[in-house]
């Protein structure tokens, strides 16, 4: 496993030497165990004979997306939001204190991001992110560092703790250029139907564009996050919550 996860977006190929300096192991037990996953096709051998990560991986990963129900569940409505705004729609998982974004769909207008399947970044200065901190034990968030991304970025955990507190009141998650300078996204949790929060929706756009479309923007991506919450299971009543059955 130490071997796997030292295949990243900054180092997807790896030489026997350089990875067991790496991982601080002999050259030649590095080298069986690159062997035996490049024989179970979890790896690749390059024609200059380095590793990377083989089809194998991927196959793992189509199993794993295929059981995901949220991700299915997800898309369509994801797709009908992108459509309609033009704009880039996330859905985010929360692990260890970091985002992991499961889906992205793109609009028409969207600008270039980073974000992929399967990246992880900084829960704290995201809005989906902070949608689902907004979720978890005080004393998970009481443990997070916070780097600064941008010159907005929260970086005082009082700060955050307070925000994360109106958010867990009204609902709604903001990131107002606290990840990316220029773009502001906004956040609603998706919830299963227990009525735990489960994961969280986004719209992310330029801010010149955000700031003229807040209010139907957020109308449009709370009936999202209702709709997906509903085919999870979730229904919420005039008095409060129930499960389905």
């Amino acid at each position: 496993m130490e071997v796997l996860m030292s295949f990243t977006m900054e180092n997807s190929e790896w030489g026997v030497r350089e990875l067991a300096n790496h991982l601080g192991y002999p050259r030649s037990t590095v080298q069986m165990l690159l062997k035996t996953l490049k024989d179970t096709g979890l790896l690749i051998q390059t024609p200059n004979r380095r590793y990377r990560l083989g089809w194998g991986v991927f196959e793992l990963a189509g199993v794993f997306l295929a059981q995901l129900e949220l991700r299915r569940v997800a898309l369509p409505v994801m797709k009908k939001l992108a459509d309609a705004i033009g704009e880039i729609v996330h859905l985010g998982v929360l692990d260890d204190g970091q985002v992991i974004y499961v889906e992205k769909v793109e609009g028409s207008k969207s600008i270039p991001l980073i974000t992929r399947l399967g990246l992880r970044y900084p829960a704290y200065c995201t809005a989906v992110g902070k949608v689902l901190l907004a979720h978890v034990r005080e004393e998970q968030t009481m443990k997070l560092d916070l780097v600064p991304m941008t010159s907005e970025t929260i970086v005082d955990i009082r700060t955050l703790q307070e925000e994360l507190a109106q958010i867990r009141s009204k609902g709604i998650a903001y990131d107002r250029e606290e990840a990316v300078s220029g773009l502001t996204c906004i956040a609603v949790p998706i919830r299963d139907f227990t009525g735990e929060v489960i994961a969280g929706i986004s719209i992310s756009a330029p801010t010149i564009r955000f700031k003229q479309r807040e209010k139907q923007w957020t109308e449009m991506i709370i009936k999202a996050s209702k709709e997906i919450s509903s085919e999870m299971g979730f229904f919420r009543k005039a008095a409060g919550y129930r499960k389905n059955g």
